[in-house]
């Protein structure tokens, strides 16, 4: 791999904002949850570090947002270590690093002289799809149909059990108040798709972040009584038509522990790119 004298880090702010944007879209494929809380950052609780080399551009970047640390490496592995980390973080929420596997690793290994040690380690495949979706037979009496503000009650057994099982870390406290806030935010904000049978929700599925010229998958949850039926497969699918008829590619990660999830993308024609890494301090 190709290395690069990377010299020193400085801090981006707003007006400066072009170096880290040209950055996170060389390879923006495997940064798009980075590009999205970029894109929406706000510069005075947030902050991006970019490490320069004699004024050739930025070549890597540390981004901090809502108290999660994503490395924006490039597959560079000549990094001059943060140390100036270890002042800022003094003064900063950080709760967990995010981003592929091998730079959160280097970035992991670059904090623990700061005492910061990781308590969990989740591993995912990151997946990205960018033709249309292979065709899937949809389960008999199942409809589908964007969520609407009617349906937060009805979709909040499905949001709550989700984060439960996929988001929250080992030990964690579940907060009813948090998980209705950020499903009211989903249903308001991001795109959405349900669906229904028996005349109830039985799944759902929604954008999490959108960079560039890509959107991210995630949220996707069926009901446990109404699972092997091809929901999942039928519901990804029919979302990610419409999704690629903006003109956008797909993303989405995966647990590597959720093997049904796993093929149920694959089904829908799925492809793996990489390994994604959450570590949570």
């Amino acid at each position: 791999m190709e290395k690069f004298p990377l010299r020193r880090w400085w801090k981006a702010h707003e007006i400066e904002r072009i170096w880290p944007e040209t950055l996170l879209r060389m390879k923006e494929i495997y940064y798009v949850a980075a590009c999205s809380r970029f894109k929406t950052m706000n510069f005075v609780k947030d902050h991006a570090w970019v490490l320069t080399s004699g004024g050739k551009g930025a070549s890597a970047m540390l981004l901090h947002s809502r108290g999660s640390l994503f490395p924006v490496f490039n597959g560079k592995t000549d990094i001059t270590p943060p140390f100036f980390l270890e002042r800022a973080l003094k003064n900063i929420r950080l709760y967990s690093l995010q981003g592929l596997a091998d730079e959160v690793e280097t970035l992991e290994a670059m904090l623990l002289p700061f005492g910061l040690r990781g308590r969990e380690t989740v591993n995912f495949k990151l997946m990205t799809l960018e033709k249309s979706p292979s065709a899937v037979k949809a389960p008999e009496g199942i409809s589908l149909r964007r969520a609407e503000r009617s349906d937060i009650d009805a979709l909040m057994p499905l949001e709550a059990a989700y984060e439960k099982e996929e988001v929250m870390p080992a030990g964690s406290i579940f907060d009813i108040r948090s998980c209705r806030y950020n499903l009211e935010r989903i249903v308001t904000k991001e795109k959405t798709l349900i669906a229904l049978m028996d005349n109830r929700i039985v799944a759902k599925i929604n954008t999490n972040a959108e960079s560039y010229s890509r959107y991210q998958i995630g949220g996707v949850y069926v009901l446990p009584e109404y699972r092997r039926r091809g929901i999942a497969s039928c519901l990804t699918a029919a979302f990610s038509r419409v999704l690629l008829s903006k003109n956008k590619g797909l993303n989405l990660f995966v647990n590597n522990g959720n093997t049904a999830a796993r093929k149920a993308y694959i089904r829908c024609g799925f492809m793996e790119l990489a390994d994604y890494r959450i570590v949570y301090l």
